[in-house]
C-alpha cells in the first residue's frame, strides 16, 4: 500500500532515465563523427520516454490511491457520535 503516493518503480524508471541521459550523453562526448551525433540524439529520445512512462505511471497510481480513499471513506463504519449517551 502507498501511503505517501510515490511508486518505487516509477521512482526507479526516473533514476533510469536519468542514468541513460548521463551515460549515452557521455558516450556521445567521447566519439567523434557520426556516432556522437546518433548518439546523441539517443541520449535525448530515451530518456524522455523512459521518464514519460514514469510520469504516467505515477499518474496512474495517485489516481488509484485516490479511488481506494473514496471506497474506504463510503464503506467504512460509522464514528460514534460524541452527544450520544448510551442505554438510559
Amino acid at each position: 500500500m502507498l501511503r505517501f503516493g510515490l511508486d518505487r518503480r516509477a521512482v526507479a524508471i526516473g533514476i533510469l532515465a536519468l542514468a541513460l541521459a548521463l551515460g549515452l550523453g557521455a558516450a556521445a562526448g567521447s566519439l567523434i563523427g557520426v556516432w556522437a551525433g546518433a548518439l546523441a540524439a539517443l541520449a535525448s529520445l530515451v530518456p524522455s520516454a523512459v521518464l514519460t512512462t514514469a510520469v504516467i505511471r505515477q499518474q496512474r497510481t495517485l489516481e488509484r490511491i485516490k479511488k481506494q480513499g473514496e471506497i474506504r471513506r463510503k464503506y467504512a463504519l460509522p464514528k460514534p457520535r460524541d452527544d450520544w449517551e448510551g442505554d438510559e
